[in-house]
């Protein structure tokens, strides 16, 4: 069956399978999670799958391509551990009223599976790119002041590569892009009713934006010093680096980065759907708009 056929067959079946009762993140969530994605491997059967249907949703929602794309793909081809990665960007744009841009990503590519194992990636990252499509058609709904670009890297799980191949690529000029508003993993608190944010450091201004949010959701928002361990890397000392806003940092690009601490499904084949705490997610989903309007009321004091 071809994945075009697929994709439309989720699309009608939604209703009836009761995704029509339930908000519609978790309707994509749900589909970006299901079996049939095979755990959304870049380069992947489930990956083409799975872009099919964010595509669908992008055009769902009304948004355009990119103005130097001829559609919502963005192909690159990058090596890691001397491992040659083929993986496909999928952008799309909203035009705002002043030359700036508000680049808002979610990486849609997880781990895939290893033999009768699937690791859905329920949490890391659909919950993300469900995010990201709500936020997408909240603000086609209204208007805006910068123009917003739709970011979904493939290939994060193999070192940020379509985030890089992305930046590297010139699509937009980098002193055109006003911050990066990275989505990852957000719906899963892991005992602790809490969001992660990362860039004030780096950028000051965005403090006070991070206050007035934490007051107005009542969700304690950790702005995390982004060189301590911290979080599900505890390894890693520099939390730039941490998810697809490190290849606009690596470019001087300021960025905010939304997350959950570590769980105990992270990069398990039990993050699935049904793990999700969906009061908790509904409240992460609702947070990253009040982000995404007022970066947007900020980009246009700058």
């Amino acid at each position: 069956m071809k994945l075009g056929r697929i994709v439309a067959i989720f699309l009608l079946l939604a209703p009836v399978l009761g995704y029509a009762s339930e908000p519609v993140w978790m309707r994509d969530v749900t589909v970006l999670a299901d079996d049939s994605m095979e755990g959304r491997a870049a380069g992947s059967n489930g990956s083409a799958l799975s872009r099919q249907y964010i595509i669908s949703r992008y055009k769902e929602i009304g948004l355009l391509p990119l103005h130097s794309l001829d559609s919502f793909t963005h192909p690159f081809s990058a090596e890691n551990k001397g491992k040659q990665i083929n993986g496909t960007n999928i952008v799309g744009k909203l035009d705002g009223k002043i030359e700036r841009y508000i680049v808002v990503s979610a990486h849609y590519d997880h781990i895939g599976r290893k033999g009768r194992r699937i690791f859905n990636g329920a949490d890391d990252n659909a919950s993300g790119v469900a995010a990201m499509l709500y936020l997408a058609a909240q603000s086609q709904a209204q208007s805006r002041q910068c123009h917003q670009v739709f970011l979904a890297p493939d290939a994060e799980e193999h070192g940020l590569l379509g985030a890089r191949a992305f930046v590297k690529a010139g699509l937009l000029e980098s002193d055109t892009i006003f911050v990066n508003l990275n989505l990852d993993m957000l719906s899963q608190p892991g005992g602790r009713e809490e969001v992660l944010v990362s860039g004030n450091l780096s950028h000051p201004r965005f403090n006070r934006l991070i206050e007035d949010i934490e007051i107005a959701s009542n969700m304690p928002m950790i702005a995390t010093d982004e060189r301590r361990r911290v979080g599900r890397f505890p390894n890693l000392s520099d939390r730039r680096k941490v998810s697809d806003h490190a290849a606009f940092a690596e470019q001087g690009i300021p960025f905010l980065f939304l997350g959950v601490g570590r769980h105990n499904y992270y990069h398990t084949p039990r993050d699935t759907v049904s793990r999700i705490d969906r009061e908790f997610y509904a409240k992460t989903v609702d947070i990253a708009w009040q982000y995404l309007q007022q970066l947007d009321a900020l980009c246009a004091q700058h």
